[in-house]
């Protein structure tokens, strides 16, 4: 082997050892209510327990009207009975009729004034209303929210509340409070779970995304990391790509909340020509977040390609290059980050080792209330250790989706990416002594994405066009590409209380539904292979 090989290879395993190795997460656990036999017989009307079994079917099956008439023929004999006065609840809920909901909570709380449980059904059908000032009285501190599903209840509700009052230093109190009660409802776990994610300063303690694509490439050498030295065929191939991203965040502390990140990404080409363009992508970033809302985070990046290919020194796999750097982000907007990176990354060809600066701005721009819009704008700066591969260059990445009917949604992508390469007269094209590089890179995809097949499982099915336009001839390409990407994001917190079900309880609906990952723009940027190669400061 040469020894600037040896070296940098030796160089490459101890950046290895960088890694963080995510050992486990907790789950929480789950519990369901089961329905016990009734005590009390009453003639010729079903006793409370059948009742409450059959109207919640009729419930779960749409047969609104049907389960209304069962449960009020059901408290016609057992007048006193909370599930079966709940459940018709629910029911004119469901059908809309908010008053006679209100009118019969109401009435149960009239003759059980210090059943909290029911008071809180009071409580959320006049937040409904936008009647702050009785929600308050209603949840006013009393004896029976001692219990810890109580408790985490009206924690919950005074939230909700606060978030109506747009006060939302006090609605993270309130889920503050919630989340570190013993035990809740399983409803409520959701709504907490819920009302935290929509805090800008919220991360999830346990979040990643798991994607895998398979396709067809027209060409093997767009988006390669490695020099194409002449102008020749470009041959297709089948691909199958496979990407895994994982973030811990220590679950509490508003200040400093240690964090680390793990990425895993894979590129393989079936036919014989773009076999050796294969490659796997490792890194890990240790750091901290500071703040809430705003916030930022401060990490080192730890970076390593392996490529299947060899070289005029040794054969394949080999480590291409790796990289140590710090980088930032950091919440200046609403909806707006910036972020930025420098450090040092050395290749197997030490003449393209370099020290990088790049940063950018990217966020949601809600251009329409209809689309859901991302942008970013990033600039970058290179010296490498021989002047030819001296680079500055920006990008820019705008991304629109629009909902479509059944679930489905619809996203177009841009990406425009430009590089010089000020100090490389004729280097990359010995024909042009004169002529020093300049690429810019232009990439449009059009996406559909199915609706949800489980929790957060998602199928997308899309075209891509890429096209490089450069002033020397090796480095000009198209590219078409046809890929199926099957993705599942997940965003959990174990540490929240643990759900209870009591016997016949009857859950609440709070109507907010199980919201999907939405995709941030780093996301995209770290996803879209245009950008990676056109900019280090998303890797």
């Amino acid at each position: 082997m040469h020894p600037r090989t040896t070296a940098f290879s030796q160089r490459a395993e101890c950046g290895l050892f960088f890694f963080l190795l995510i050992l486990g997460c907790l789950s929480g656990a789950h519990s369901t209510a089961e329905v016990s036999s009734s005590q009390q017989v009453i003639p010729e009307v079903p006793s409370p327990n059948p009742v409450l079994e059959k109207a919640a079917q009729l419930l779960e099956t749409g047969r609104t009207a049907e389960a209304m008439t069962l449960l009020k023929a059901g408290l016609a004999g057992s007048p006193e009975a909370k599930a079966l006065t709940l459940l018709l609840v629910s029911a004119y809920l469901r059908d809309g009729n908010d008053l006679w909901a209100l009118r019969t909570v109401l009435d149960y709380h009239e003759r059980h004034p210090d059943d909290c449980e029911v008071l809180s059904w009071g409580a959320w059908l006049f937040l409904k209303q936008g009647s702050l000032e009785e929600v308050r009285d209603l949840l006013a501190p009393a004896g029976c929210w001692d219990a810890p599903p109580l408790a985490a209840r009206r924690s919950l509700l005074l939230a909700f509340t606060e978030h109506h009052a747009r006060d939302e230093k006090r609605v993270l109190n309130h889920l503050e409070a919630a989340r570190g009660v013993e035990s809740v409802f399983p409803e409520d776990r959701a709504a907490v779970s819920h009302l935290l994610a929509r805090d800008p300063g919220y991360l999830a303690p346990l979040s990643g995304r798991l994607e895998l694509v398979l396709g067809s490439t027209s060409n093997v050498f767009a988006g390669s990391p490695v020099d194409r030295a002449v102008v020749g065929a470009e041959p297709g191939s089948g691909l199958v790509q496979t990407g895994l991203w994982f973030r811990q965040v220590a679950p509490t502390g508003h200040r400093f909340r240690p964090a680390v990140e793990l990425d895993i990404r894979s590129l393989g080409y079936t036919s014989t020509s773009g076999r050796d363009l294969s490659y796997l992508l490792v890194g890990g970033r240790p750091g901290v977040v500071l703040g809430w809302s705003p916030q930022a985070l401060l990490a080192y990046r730890y970076e390593g390609l392996l490529l299947a290919g060899g070289d005029q020194y040794d054969s394949g796999p080999l480590w291409y290059f790796q990289a140590h750097r710090g980088e930032f982000e950091a919440a200046i907007l609403s909806g707006v980050t910036m972020f930025g990176g420098a450090g040092h990354r050395g290749f197997r060809e030490l003449g393209r080792t370099r020290t990088e600066v790049d940063g950018g701005l990217g966020g949601q721009l809600g251009l329409s209330p209809k689309v859901r819009t991302l942008g970013a704008l990033t600039g970058r700066w290179h010296a490498a250790e021989i002047t030819p591969y001296d680079l500055w260059g920006g990008s820019a990445l705008l991304s629109a989706e629009v909902g479509l009917p059944k679930g489905w949604s619809a996203r177009a992508l841009t990406v425009l990416g430009l590089d010089r390469y000020p100090r490389s007269d004729g280097y990359f094209d010995v024909s042009e002594p004169t002529v020093a590089r300049g690429d810019l890179l232009l990439k449009l995809g059009l996406s559909a994405l199915s609706p949800q097949l489980a929790d957060n499982l998602r199928l997308v099915t899309g075209y891509e066009f890429s096209q490089r336009f450069s002033t020397t001839a090796p480095y000009r390409y198209q590219d078409h590409r046809l890929l199926v990407k099957l993705q599942w994001s997940f965003s959990l917190d174990p540490w929240l209380p643990r759900p209870v079900s009591p016997e016949q309880h009857v859950a609440l609906e709070y109507g907010l539904g199980s919201a999907a990952v939405q995709d941030r723009i780093q996301d995209l940027l770290r996803q879209d292979e245009a950008a990676q190669r056109s900019s280090s400061c998303v890797k």
